[in-house]
Parts: structure tokens; sequence; C-alpha cells
């Protein structure tokens, strides 16, 4: 399922119930500025909301202090408490660029970034954790690659943790094993000191061709995503519905033959923190830490993409997974000097 009959499954309500007007609405960015009649001068950003409404306050207040260029916020919402749903009236009544798809329940990730995406009208649309921190320069940064190449479809900021100092995700973490132009393994790796690379090393300090790269802050083409029909999201029976979207929508663009670019002159910060995680929490019970979703998403990726490694090579452990027979098991990889490390595919340096 994709975002071409996005509205007829999933239809896009605005506060009041009624469906949001996709072509009629006027597209004003952050200055009130109308750009109904040249809408590619805009850009889209892109957030899902799942209570935690003050992390997305955070993240909605960075982006119009350290945004210069033009751009429009849409937030699509899972159908959250009431706590948070006044959040985003108060969002929605103080900032005129700012527009919001009440879902009456979740659609899903990729569900409702393709109703955003449906909604969006500019030449970019960024996709963006609710939990991050814009910097300066970030969007510009983004564009500027992007508008190198038509070919490029999607383009990747470097990520970094919450005191700055040290990376969350840079180009250099996101790998593939691949042998004759086929992808068979894909994932992270953060193992030993690559979990803890500081924000000046040279080795995040560059742009490249990568062969995935996370959604958390992630631009993409907008004319490419409707080529391709965006997001493979869940119907019910079949698709993704929480995790491994941004692994399969950048695996559908190099099947278009588009090239993902990580350029780390973009900066954000990830404002996630794991070791503080309340897991008893609603937005966890509720949205992340549903284990039998989350185990259906890598089996359907996985199948649908032939793959047999799914790599989680993490600083503390390797969660790597084997795919065998339908069934999903833990594997310890060397992708150093294993038979395996011809086949690793890491940025491909600009």
């Amino acid at each position: 399922m994709t975002l071409f009959n996005i509205a007829q499954r999933f239809p896009l309500p605005d506060r009041k119930g009624k469906p949001i007007n996709i072509e009629g609405r006027r597209l004003l960015d952050q200055h009130g500025k109308d750009h109904s009649s040249r809408p590619a001068d805009l850009t889209s950003i892109v957030l899902l909301s799942a209570e935690r409404g003050e992390f997305t306050r955070a993240c909605i207040e960075s982006l119009f202090r350290h945004t210069e260029e033009p751009f429009e916020v849409i937030i699509s919402d899972v159908g959250s408490s009431e706590e948070t749903i006044n959040i985003l009236h108060s969002f929605e009544d103080a900032y005129p660029n700012l527009t919001v798809i009440y879902n009456p329940q979740s659609r899903g990730t990729g569900g409702q970034r393709n109703q955003a995406v449906l909604l969006s009208r500019g030449r970019y649309v960024v996709f963006m954790d609710n939990d991050v921190l814009a910097l300066p320069g970030w969007l510009s940064a983004l564009k500027e690659e992007a508008n190198r190449d038509p070919n490029t479809a999607l383009v990747g900021a470097k990520l970094l943790k919450k005191e700055q100092e040290f990376v969350y995700y840079c180009g250099l973490h996101a790998i593939s094993l691949e042998k004759e132009g086929k992808v068979y393994g894909i994932g992270l790796d953060k193992e030993g000191e690559k979990g803890s690379l500081h924000r000046e090393d040279k080795r995040v300090n560059i742009k490249g061709i990568v062969p995935w790269y996370p959604t958390t802050t992630l631009l993409a083409r907008r004319a490419a995503l409707f080529e391709f029909g965006g997001f493979d999201d869940w119907d019910g029976t079949r698709g993704i519905m929480l995790a491994n979207e941004d692994k399969d929508l950048s695996l559908t663009a190099r099947k278009y033959d588009y090239k993902i670019i990580y350029t780390s002159h973009s900066e954000v910060i990830h404002a996630h923190e794991y070791h503080k995680v309340d897991r008893t929490n609603r937005y966890h019970r509720l949205y992340r830490l549903r284990n039998d979703l989350i185990e259906k998403d890598i089996l359907y990726f996985m199948k649908k993409w032939k793959l047999e490694y799914m790599l989680e090579k993490l600083p503390h452990e390797d969660n790597t997974r084997r795919f065998v027979e339908g069934r999903l098991t833990r594997v310890k990889l060397d992708l150093t000097s294993g038979p395996l490390a011809a086949d690793v595919r890491r940025i491909e340096l600009l």
C-alpha cells in the first residue's frame, strides 16, 4: 500500500474531524507569506505525534529558531490523549504554517508519513522525529546537497547526541552487505569506538553516498516519493507498521536508481536518551514497545527484499539476526576480516 491511495484508506481529518482540503489549503511559511501559487519554494517538514507533546514543542520551537528558508510543518497524530491534543491545538493557533492531521488511531509510521507527503506541496519533504532539535543551517545544507544532482532522492543529516559533543548517527554507521549488485544484509554498525564518535571526528565530517539512512532527519525529493509511491505502509495484513520503514524507503529509492547522500554540514540533535526511557509510560506501551508488530515488520521487510541479515552491531552488544527458513536467529558476524568483509558497503565519499 502506498501514498497513491492513502487518503481513501486513511482520511486526513482536521481538529473538527472534517477532511483537510488537500489542494485548496493556503500554503503559508513561518513569516505568513503565501506560497500557494509557487509551492516549490516551500519545504514541508513532517513530524509524527504519539504523546510526548513537550518533545514536539521543543522540536517545533527549534525549527522556528534555526530555519531561515520558507517552511511549513505537517504533524500527523496517532490519536493521542487530550493533554497532547490540547498542545497540538495550541501549535495550530500560534503558527499559521503548521497543520495537524488528527488521526483517531495510529496509522503506522509509514502510513502517517504518507498522509503528510500527500498533503505537502513543496519540492522537498523533510521527515523528522519529534525528539529532534534543529541547529543553525540544518535545512540549507540538506537542500544544497539535494540541489546538486536531480538523481539524489534522499539526504540525511549528522545526528548529534544531546550533549552535542558526540554523534548519535552519521554516514559511517549505515552499512549493507552486497554482492554482484544484490543487497543481502542491511543495518547499523556502531560497534566499539564507532558508538562514541566525536562531533569533529574526520570520519564524521564527510559527505558521500550511503546504502541507506534513518528518517530521524531525512530530506526527500517529493517528486521521487510520488514516483515510487512513498512508504510501504501497513494495511492490516501486510506492509510496515513501526520499524525499518527507513531502510525500506532507501532500498526502494535505490531500485529506482536514485542516490542517498549523507552530509555532515547539516547538524541536528537527537535528544532521545535510551538509558532514561520510562518503558511503562503510555507512549512506549502503545507505540514503541510493540515487539509483536516489530517482529512482523522485520520478517515482512526481509522477505520483501530477500535479505539474509539484519545488522545491528551496537557498542554494548551485537543484535544482528539471520533470516533462515522463515525465522530470525541471533548471529555474530565479523565484518572486518571474516568472509563477509569484502561485501561490506559503507559510505562512498563524494
